[in-house]
């Protein structure tokens, strides 16, 4: 009997690094990549018609989102047009938020933080629609082009 609880032990952990690792890592880390990226190259070019990091890294996120479905979700193509829909529905309201200035460190960060956090626990041991990951997916290349942009900021 024990030698069954340890293999469904390990079974559990083995799924929850997956899981950390394709939804809640991968795309953090992606939205970092992003916003650095363009913190780095938009410092050169003193525009206030350009997008902010966050911004730039949600809108190239959402170009690229079918690629990302394919890697972070499932391996084919069949429903990634949903994926970019839920990923679209929540990127392009935040890409508005960020342009509200004090309101947007508020309402983009700290709440999409507080949310992303909790759906994180929750969503974590389940399987979901694709509209659900691209949600997901969207609040961590917030959080990601958010710290990268601060973190070069601070660099540079």
């Amino acid at each position: 009997m024990s030698i069954i609880v340890d293999e469904v032990e390990m079974l559990t952990i083995k799924d929850d690094l997956k899981t950390g690792l394709k939804h809640i890592l991968a795309p953090a880390l992606i939205g970092s990549l992003l916003g650095s990226a363009w913190q780095n190259y938009s410092s050169d070019l003193e525009s206030i018609y350009l997008p902010n990091p966050v911004q730039f890294g949600l809108l190239l996120a959402l170009l690229i989102s079918p690629l990302m479905y394919r890697i972070l979700v499932h391996t084919s193509f069949k429903r990634c047009f949903e994926y970019s829909l839920g990923f679209a529905a929540l990127a392009l309201p935040l890409c508005v938020v960020w342009l509200s200035g004090w309101g947007a460190l508020f309402c983009g960060m700290y709440a999409i933080f507080l949310a992303w956090v909790s759906v994180s626990m929750m969503w974590a041991r389940r399987q979901l629609p694709p509209f659900t990951y691209g949600i997901w997916h969207a609040m961590g290349i917030d959080l990601g082009a958010f710290a990268g942009a601060v973190v070069l900021f601070n660099i540079l």
